[in-house]
């Protein structure tokens, strides 16, 4: 058996310049061709071009400023005695004309009765 010698032979793989692959998509994304035309007339695969087109945009996009942060200041809610709600240990009856009666646990009932009866007009 004899020892034949080793043939290298160059593989295609080509190194493209950021600009080369700018000038390229600008010549695909002319709407009188397609990628396909222009990817053949670089001895390109289509599918290079549009690899290039997505790492591009996603280029574009992460170099791109961020959002600017607006801070903003709201006043604190005003709140009246009607928003207050009953604290623990409160009952709070609200009445038809707008009324309120708040009485602690256990008040008397009578009392009570009264004072509703009175703010209706009984």
């Amino acid at each position: 058996m004899t020892n034949s010698p080793h043939v290298v032979v160059a593989g295609t793989r080509r190194v493209w310049s950021l600009e080369q692959k700018r000038a390229i998509l600008a010549e695909a994304d002319d709407p009188a061709t397609t990628a396909s035309e222009v990817a053949r007339r670089h001895g390109l695969h289509s599918s290079l071009l549009f690899r290039w087109r997505r790492a591009l945009l996603a280029e574009q996009q992460a170099s791109a400023a961020p959002p600017t942060f607006v801070p903003l200041a709201l006043p604190p809610p005003v709140t009246t005695a009607a928003d207050v709600p009953a604290g623990p240990g409160l009952v709070e009856i609200e009445l038809s004309g707008g009324h309120r009666v708040r009485a602690a646990v256990g008040a008397d009932l009578a009392l009570l009765q009264g004072a509703i009866a009175a703010l209706l007009g009984r």
